[in-house]
């Protein structure tokens, strides 16, 4: 990423978090209607992951949007998944993706990040998506953990199955809807 584009996005970002539009509204995991779920592709076990994780809701009947960052290197293991890359930012950091700006026009009832470091992308979408809660990884940093309302700490870090197993997991007891 060029380093302009990466400040003016890091600017967006800081930006963002400052508005805070959002007040946190937690539901309870039966009333959940509609979620988002960003991540970066990384490899095959992890889109398997993320699919995986997104067929738990939707059998649970919850309308999940998804939406990957696939940086250059990584390759789109089946095109099950809306996604953006790099060219779809321009210079001025600004999104041209017809699926990111998609996403952030939506409102979700929780928005889960299953990145386990965050990269750009997925702190902007974090800070302008439309969200009561945004759930995800524990961040080595306060700087990083304070794009969430909630954050698990899987047994096993790196492993985007044990994450989703968690998160689900947790939202189910927090909620008192423990299946």
């Amino acid at each position: 990423m060029l380093s302009i584009k990466k400040k003016l996005l890091a600017y967006k970002v800081e930006r963002g978090l400052k508005k805070n539009r959002y007040l946190p509204k937690a539901f309870s995991y039966k009333e959940l209607r509609k979620v988002g779920v960003i991540f970066t592709f990384d490899d095959l076990k992890k889109h398997e992951a993320v699919k995986s994780f997104i067929k738990t809701l939707e059998a649970d009947g919850i309308e999940v949007k998804s939406l990957g960052y696939k940086p250059k290197e990584t390759q789109n293991f089946e095109f099950y998944f809306d996604f953006f890359e790099d060219k779809d930012v321009n210079f001025f950091a600004q999104m041209k993706s017809p699926y990111m700006l998609g996403f952030l026009n939506q409102k979700f009832d929780y928005i889960f990040c299953l990145d386990d470091d965050l990269n750009l992308y997925m702190q902007y979408l974090l800070v302008n998506a439309k969200s009561s809660i945004r759930i995800g990884a524990l961040q080595d940093t306060e700087a990083e953990n304070r794009f969430f309302e909630l954050m698990v700490k899987p047994k096993n870090t790196q492993d985007t199955k044990q994450l989703t197993t968690e998160i689900i997991q947790n939202i189910r007891k927090i909620s008192g809807n423990e299946q």
